[in-house]
């Protein structure tokens, strides 16, 4: 597999602008800054990034419970000072430990289809469910060559909501028509209406994060 080409030039120019404005200009949406890495891969855009901070203490020793943890990741690509966003991704990860066997079982499903993995301890599957690493967020088709644009997210660990859970679950289960999908449901709006005046929706914690801005170049 070729691997993915890095937006360095792109990060260069945009990222001091968006990192020195980012918290400031969320008004009260609480949607914080944060660094992501961007990549092409194929014909995706791709980034990596952690939010191992999705977890205090307390959920943490959750982990060990036996109980399956959740957590669904919710990404939108906006274009600078529109709204309404271009693409969107979804991902689901489910930890459980197995109290018979001493390990933690990690089911990972994003765009790129259902993964499983095994981890020892917990620290190592703490790092499994949390890092995302050359996630496909848009199509190259999406993000045209030129125009500013930003990569927002929401995660949440154990939502209450049946609704954007099945909702999520649905656009994974397509891998043909998923923008149909994400259309036709509850989670596709506005930024506004997602990010600052979301419905209220319950879950044990939740961030709340947006990229620099970045823009891709012709090569």
């Amino acid at each position: 597999m070729r691997p993915p080409r890095r937006l360095a030039a792109v990060l260069a120019v945009a990222a001091g602008l968006a990192l020195a404005g980012g918290a400031r200009a969320q008004g009260g949406g609480g949607v914080a800054a944060r660094r992501l890495r961007f990549a092409e891969q194929g014909k995706q855009l791709v980034v990596s990034a952690a939010f191992t901070d999705l977890f205090d203490e307390d959920t943490l020793e959750e982990l060990d419970s036996g109980f399956a943890t959740t957590i669904v990741l919710r990404s939108y690509v906006y274009t600078k000072g529109q709204e309404q966003p271009v693409a969107f991704a979804a991902a689901t990860v489910r930890i459980v430990y197995d109290l018979w066997e001493e390990v933690y079982l990690v089911q990972i499903n994003d765009p790129r289809g259902e993964r499983n993995a095994r981890r020892a301890t917990r620290a190592e599957a703490l790092k499994e469910a949390t890092t995302l690493a050359v996630f496909p967020v848009a199509s190259l088709s999406q993000v045209a060559i030129g125009p500013i644009y930003q990569v927002a997210m929401i995660v949440e660990l154990n939502p209450v909501s049946q609704e954007m859970l099945a909702d999520v679950r649905r656009w994974l289960a397509r891998p043909q028509g998923r923008d149909e999908v994400a259309g036709n449901s509850s989670f596709f709006g506005s930024f506004v209406s997602i990010f600052v005046n979301p419905k209220i929706e319950e879950a044990e914690r939740t961030l709340k994060f947006r990229s620099q801005r970045f823009y891709r170049v012709k090569r």
